[in-house]
């Protein structure tokens, strides 16, 4: 079967972000859909309490691409959170479908779904020890991508950036003070600083 304009990529991902917005996104804040087409900027830039989210959405077996794309978006502060949709099956039945008929289709459709935002790009656990772990889901339902697409936006509302380094930070400090107070040589570092005392003491008469 020919695939008609109709089911683009780019319509799917506009029509899925349309359907989210429908289900509940509007109720957290202002929603934007952008139809960028094959202009740089995103196909779904979803805005919701300032928070900037691109959904990127690709038919089965483009996963790689995906993450390139949402790496790409995140590193050139296009978003703060980007959404992978891989569209594993999806079928209205019809050669030309209506909006409602893939509306329809999405709902009972099946994804693989993503998640990376701007605390991953920022390579936290070089400061904390503790790797992000991997938020991919496979094989799930609207409902479930759109549960899956609250709990990381409540990560990035919440998400702490600063807090791990300025930790990490005083940790290191913390070591290099504790180590330089059992090696360094007091009366040496007085010499070199010119801190000695006058002889008799302060404030000896001569």
């Amino acid at each position: 079967m020919e695939e008609s304009d109709q089911l683009r990529e780019e319509n799917l991902n506009v029509m899925l972000a349309e359907l989210l917005n429908e289900k509940g996104l509007k109720a957290l804040g202002e929603v934007i859909l952008r139809r960028g087409g094959r202009r740089p900027e995103p196909d779904v830039l979803v805005v919701l309490n300032g928070v900037r989210i691109v959904i990127e959405g690709k038919k089965e077996g483009m996963w790689k691409e995906l993450e390139r794309q949402c790496h790409e978006r995140l590193d050139n502060n296009v978003c703060d959170l980007c959404v992978m949709v891989e569209y594993v099956s999806f079928d209205t039945g019809k050669m030309n479908p209506t909006q409602l008929q893939i509306k329809e289709a999405l709902q009972q459709a099946r994804f693989n779904v993503g998640f990376t935002s701007y605390l991953d790009r920022a390579n936290l656990d070089r400061w904390t020890g503790r790797a992000m772990e991997p938020r991919e889901y496979r094989d799930v339902k609207f409902d479930d991508l759109l549960t899956y697409l609250m709990s990381a936006y409540s990560e990035v509302v919440s998400g702490d950036i600063i807090g791990p380094v300025v930790d990490k930070l005083q940790e290191t400090l913390n070591q290099f003070a504790t180590s330089l107070a059992s090696t360094v040589n007091v009366d040496r570092l007085k010499d070199v600083m010119e801190l000695r005392e006058k002889e008799g003491g302060e404030g000896s008469e001569e």
